[in-house]
């Protein structure tokens, strides 16, 4: 009886051993999961400024295990050097590399580094004096914090990427509003130039006067794109993706291909006419471009600087044909679209690229064909609401 006894009184002890051992698991588990979540919450800082979050955040790692941290290297150009909690070893002997390439250090240390264009950073994380669960909850919180600092420092790259791009298709574009100033300010100054008497001045003034709002509207998009690193796209950049293409305006072709041959000092034979609703912006860089050219060439070739233009309905679309039969290029057809072609001899550049793109973007299309000596641009328009 006694034996029984004592069996009874064993397996109710060792019982109570289990679920006493099963409830402290439990806690310990809650408690890490907690730790985990504080340390996934803290993705978006060390995306927004990595190496200050982590000296911030110190005692929500030391939760974690990890009481030890340093990192040493290059920061963009400047040598960096931080060190959390206790000094860990210069120099630990027995060290291993795991599968992940993660390099380890009797399980005491874990060093991972990170190489990207302007940044190299070795990061180290002690663990001396950690013991069963705490030490492997430690190395687990360990790892997640390299992914979370790898990924963190592969979005700031790309980031980075992003915006020296998005400042470079800026700064084309900028270039091609510089270039059609320019060229107004030109043929404004051959203009005034050639008069020789006052009426032929005053004739010129006022047509410098009806062409000055428009010159003067490139100006100040020049202004705000060279003044303002968070500029948009203006008048003469694609429409971007975030744009509603309902907030599309209407637009009087026969008004805007007028003012554009004006610009450019173009003569234009219009023939038809519209109203639709259309991207203003990829429309004034296709004029700009068409008509800019047409003037360029002509005036190297010394010939009258015209341009016979129709607007016809064609379905659902606005058609309009660009036709210089009596001006030649330089380049193949084929080649008039090409990144860095030209229609002429000089000032290779993106204009007619930039303009097609522009009419793509904005669900159009951009074409050329031959036409006599010279060519043929259509460009075609869907007209939702002409």
């Amino acid at each position: 009886m006694t034996d029984l006894y004592d069996a009874a009184v064993a397996l109710v002890v060792a019982g109570l051993s289990i679920g006493f051992t099963m409830l402290w698991l439990r806690h310990l588990s809650r408690l890490h999961r907690q730790r985990m979540d504080q340390l996934l919450a803290l993705r978006e800082a060390l995306h927004e400024d990595l190496l200050g979050t982590l000296v911030l955040h110190q005692r929500t790692l030391a939760q974690l295990g990890l009481v030890s941290m340093d990192w040493r290297g290059n920061w963009y150009g400047s040598p960096v050097f931080t060190r959390m909690g206790p000094p860990i070893p210069a120099i630990v002997h027995g060290a291993t590399t795991d599968a992940r390439g993660q390099r380890r250090f009797d399980d005491r240390v874990l060093c991972q580094s990170f190489q990207f264009d302007d940044i190299s950073l070795d990061f180290r994380i002690g663990l001396k004096g950690l013991r069963g669960e705490r030490h492997l909850f430690a190395v687990q919180a360990a790892e997640v914090l390299f992914a979370m600092l790898q990924g963190a420092l592969a979005a700031r790259q790309l980031a980075l990427v992003a915006a020296v791009s998005q400042r470079a298709r800026i700064g084309v574009f900028l270039q091609h509003d510089m270039r059609n100033l320019a060229q107004w300010v030109q043929l404004v100054a051959e203009d005034f130039a050639a008069a020789q008497d006052d009426q032929t001045l005053m004739v010129r003034a006022r047509r410098l006067r009806s062409n000055a709002a428009l010159a003067a509207n490139k100006a100040e998009r020049m202004a705000k794109a060279l003044l303002n690193p968070t500029w948009q796209p203006s008048l003469s950049a694609p429409l971007t993706s975030q744009e509603d293409p309902e907030s599309a305006l209407m637009l009087d072709l026969d008004e805007h291909i007028r003012q554009a041959g004006e610009l450019h000092q173009v003569e234009i034979e219009l023939e038809g006419g519209a109203w639709l609703q259309w991207d203003e912006q990829a429309l004034a860089t296709v004029l700009d471009n068409v008509l800019g050219n047409v003037s360029t060439l002509s005036r190297e070739r010394m010939l009258p600087a015209r341009c016979r233009v129709r607007v016809i309905e064609e379905g659902h679309d606005i058609v309009v044909h660009f036709e210089t039969p009596q001006l030649p290029l330089e380049i193949p057809l084929d080649k008039l679209f090409e990144p860095w072609a030209t229609s002429g001899s000089v000032n290779k550049g993106l204009g007619m690229y930039q303009a097609r793109r522009q009419a793509l973007q904005a669900g159009g299309n951009l074409c050329a064909e031959p036409l006599g000596q010279g060519v043929r641009i259509t460009l075609r328009m869907p007209c939702k609401n002409s």
